[in-house]
């Protein structure tokens, strides 16, 4: 199957540890110059043939010839720059596996390399994320109770937590992915986590197999699902136990190493 890679994209998320380290396993040699040496030689021959005045009486003629050589050499050489986009085009150029493979029912083991092209995302945790990006940008650092600082109590739940995205590809093949909440440093040039939801992206990750939503853990999730009452879970257990397989969609995760755009040049 003829793999489709983007050849121009910009990014708008990359894991850059891991994309680095699969980048060196695959090739540790990273070229830092390249040089082109250009070689010239010019020649320039002079010949003439010499009567001499004298040659009626002593029947003689004479030959004289003349070279001139000059060769000349260019070097010129080339610094290569070394970028996330360039590290992540040379991983990118040994995935064999993408939503068409999956479309077209073959089968995906886990921890293969493979691209996702032009999916639209959704943000399944929406209202949860937007409180948490309030928190993690210090919302309720002013707060305190008995000399213990509310906000940074918050911080430090809310320090694994990630957002959960979906997007559908066809007709049954739903995807699911979880970036890394950062206060500081979540994505690259000036994005935000709303650009995504913008048009279609492209996804190169790691497929891990199918996955309930469920499956995703955090630390705030375990506390707030710990929170809820053996009576609130036995009546949500009584009424959507014949429902499971519909309230709780499978999707094939995938660990995300980035997530970019495609530039049509």
């Amino acid at each position: 199957m003829n793999v489709k890679k983007p050849d121009y994209f910009c990014v708008y998320y990359i894991n850059f540890e891991k994309v680095f380290e699969i980048a060196m396993l695959i090739d540790n040699k990273v070229a830092v110059t390249e040089e082109s040496t250009g070689d010239s030689k010019h020649t320039f021959k002079v010949s003439a043939r010499i009567q001499a005045m004298l040659s009626k009486i002593f029947n003689a003629s004479g030959d004289s010839s003349y070279e001139y050589a000059k060769s000349s050499g260019l070097k010129r050489t080339v610094e290569i720059k070394s970028t996330n986009s360039v590290i992540l085009k040379d991983l990118i150029e040994e995935i064999k596996v993408t939503d068409e493979t999956i479309s077209s029912g073959q089968e995906t083991q886990e921890g293969q390399l493979i691209i996702i092209n032009d999916i639209p995302l959704s943000i399944l945790n929406e209202d949860e994320m937007r409180q948490m990006k309030l928190i993690k940008q210090g919302l309720f650092d002013r707060f305190t109770h008995e000399d213990i600082s509310i906000g940074e109590l918050f911080k430090s739940i809310a320090n694994d937590y990630s957002y959960q995205m979906i997007g559908t590809k066809g007709e049954n093949n739903k995807y699911l992915i979880k970036i890394p909440s950062d206060a500081e440093n979540e994505f690259e040039n000036k994005y935000t986590i709303d650009d995504l939801l913008m048009g279609e992206v492209t996804i190169i990750g790691i497929y891990k197999g199918q996955k309930e939503v469920k499956d995703l853990k955090s630390t705030f999730r375990y506390l707030t699902e710990n929170g809820q009452s053996e009576e609130q879970n036995e009546i949500r257990h009584s009424s959507e136990q014949n429902n499971d397989a519909l309230l709780e969609p499978k999707y094939h995760f995938i660990d995300v190493l980035a997530i970019v755009q495609k530039i049509k040049m």
